[in-house]
Parts: C-alpha cells; structure tokens; sequence
C-alpha cells in the first residue's frame, strides 16, 4: 500500500556538479527536492513503525521515472561521464552494481539518493533495497495496480517534467498552453486528489513534451484515494516546467 510519495523533476541540471559556476540558479530547486524526499521518508518509517512487523524490512521505497518498462539495478556508483564532468555519485551499499543504460531520470534521482543519505544516514538501508522502475502507457497503470495491492507498505519518489515550451529559450517552440497545463498539474499535486490527474489531458501533455502523463497512472493508481498534498517548489527557470511536490495517504487508508 502507498504511505507516501514524492515528485520530482529529472533534469541532468539538477546535479551541481555536473553545472560549474551555473550551480546556484537550481539550488533552491535541489533543496524542495531534499525536503520532499525527507518527508517522504518520514511518512513511510513512521506508518512503518506500526506495522505488526516494524522495522526497515516491512517498507519499500520504489522509484518511477518515464520511459520504456523496465527494471533496473542502481544501488552501485553511477557515473555522470556522458554529461561532459567526471563525476560519480557512490554506491548505496557494498559491492552493490548499477545498470550500465541507467536511464537519466533515475540517474538524477540516484544523485538525491546519495543527498539523502550523506544528510540522514539511517536511510541508506531503504535506498539499498529500493527498486528502481521506468514506466509508460498502459504499462503505468498496471504498476500502480500492482503496488496497490502489495501489502507491504510503500512510498514513491516519482520523476516527471512538465512542458518543455515556456518562453523563447524553452528546448521546444513556445507554446501559449504549457503555463496553464504546468498550472493544472501543480494545482492537483497540492489537493493531494491525485485521482485528478487521469482527468489532464494526455494528448496535450504529449505535445508539450512533457512526461508527467506517463507517470501519472502509476501514481494516481497506487494511490487509489485522497490525501494531504503539498507543493514546495515549482518554476521554468529553463523553460521546462518543473516542480516538486508531496503527497501522504489519508490516515485510514493506512489501516490493516
């Protein structure tokens, strides 16, 4: 069952290392971004805790980024090489392996993970077992059923742009709709009605290039009800749509 989740954008500029001197126009981005995984965390130990078997073994944490269906292994270092800087976010947990097509939403949340954990260390052993999944179409849907009916209690950290058409310099051409889909996605994030985001339109969110629509059925599936959302960050600063936000079940939800 899903105690809580998080959503974060995906983009390489998110790691500073990979942005020399440019580094501090995102580090309040990087910041939400902690915040909401810390509280995600928190959630998820404290429903833990009540679990007729607590402890770290009776919760997961799964991460879902867009793309083709896939299960990936990330607990190992993983190299950000390919982006023009030698640099290299350590492993998890020791002698732990890394996938070497790491695909980049999850090689952007690998370098929060390592965040995390250098800042809370008694979270490296959930990180360790996390699973780490990409996810698209009707496939996406059929995750968020299958994570609704595990028994084992969950939170998602899940990776999503908005439209990539805000502004002149946005990486596609500027599109007069991309402000008011980024409005109606962030409006439904913070409700915490994530049931919402299956009324988006899909076919707009495509044409603005966004990826959030193939994420969103794992989602707002796994969730299978409301609950308290907030959004802590969100802006275009490249002319992506970006934002952070967090969700938690309501507390019956979390009943056995």
């Amino acid at each position: 069952m899903l105690i809580a989740a998080a959503v974060i954008p995906g983009p390489p500029a998110f790691v500073a290392e990979l942005m020399g001197s440019a580094a501090p126009e995102l580090d309040e981005l990087r910041h939400a971004a902690d915040l909401a995984i810390f509280r995600t965390f928190s959630d998820l130990v404290a429903a833990s805790s009540d679990s007729p078997w607590p402890g770290p073994a009776s919760a997961q944490l799964v991460i879902v980024g867009p793309g083709q269906p896939g299960e990936f292994s990330a607990a190992g270092p993983v190299s950000f090489g390919t982006f023009g800087r030698d640099f290299e976010v350590p492993a998890l947990a020791e002698r732990a392996k890394t996938d070497a097509e790491l695909p980049t939403p999850l090689m952007v949340a690998r370098y929060l993970a390592s965040r995390d954990v250098a800042a809370h260390p008694e979270h490296a052993d959930l990180w360790a077992r996390a699973r780490w999944i990409t996810t698209s179409g009707a496939d996406s849907a059929a995750l968020g059923r299958r994570l609704r009916e595990d028994d084992t209690r969950m939170a998602m950290i899940v990776v999503a742009d908005g439209a990539l058409c805000h502004g002149p310099k946005a990486p596609r051409a500027e599109d007069s709709r991309a402000e008011a889909y980024d409005d109606q996605v962030c409006e439904v994030l913070a409700s915490g009605q994530l049931d919402r985001l299956a009324r988006i339109d899909v076919n707009l969110g495509h044409e603005l290039g966004a990826s959030g629509p193939q994420v969103w059925p794992a989602l707002f599936t796994a969730a299978a009800g409301g609950g308290a959302g907030e959004l802590l960050w969100r802006g275009a600063p490249y002319g992506v749509g970006w934002a952070v936000a967090t969700w938690r079940s309501a507390p019956e939800a979390t009943q056995p």
